[in-house]
């Protein structure tokens, strides 16, 4: 009777386990784990230097370049910066007013005195847009305005790889 047993436990065992690193395998294969914008903005060292999802209303779009954009959650004083990095399009301005989901690395943004917006907005044009645009993204620029209404994720960033339009 045992005998008729074990095998039909180690088959049991063996089909669990298998089913388990699957499970794992799928989301290691996205790289990204799915994270509520209030989650980001309550604990959003939980988050610096790791793939995200995070989706979001798409509150500016940069003029300039297209390379960056702001989006929000409930709270819209709250903005998460999106930055395209060198080998990735431009953001279309349609996402204006859009809720995307958008996936990427987030960063912390630090400087030898203190993340302040004006240097990272500097740091961050000089770095993302050519050197014909960086003249262009003077004090004018909306998104440097943007930065500075930044709250809580005021020194984060989220290096981008892929957008969704959810609405």
């Amino acid at each position: 009777m045992i005998r008729r047993i074990i095998p039909v436990i180690i088959a049991a065992l063996i089909t669990v386990s298998c089913g388990s690193r699957t499970g794992k395998e799928q989301a290691a294969g996205s790289g990204a784990m799915k994270v509520e914008f209030a989650s980001l903005v309550a604990n959003p060292s939980d988050y610096v230097d790791k793939d995200i999802v995070v989706e979001g209303k798409v509150v500016h779009v940069c003029t300039h370049t297209g390379k960056k954009m702001f989006i929000v959650g409930e709270d819209p004083d709250t903005r998460l910066f999106i930055s395209a990095g060198e080998n990735m399009p431009k953001f279309p301005m349609e996402l204006l007013g859009s809720t995307v989901s958008v996936e990427g690395h987030l960063e912390q943004v630090v400087t030898a005195d203190k993340p302040s917006e004006n240097t990272m907005v500097a740091s961050l044009e000089a770095a993302a847009a050519p050197a014909s645009d960086t003249a262009k993204a003077g004090p004018e620029c909306e998104t440097e305005a943007a930065v500075a209404k930044q709250t809580s994720l005021g020194n984060l960033m989220m290096v981008y790889n892929k957008h969704e339009v959810v609405k």
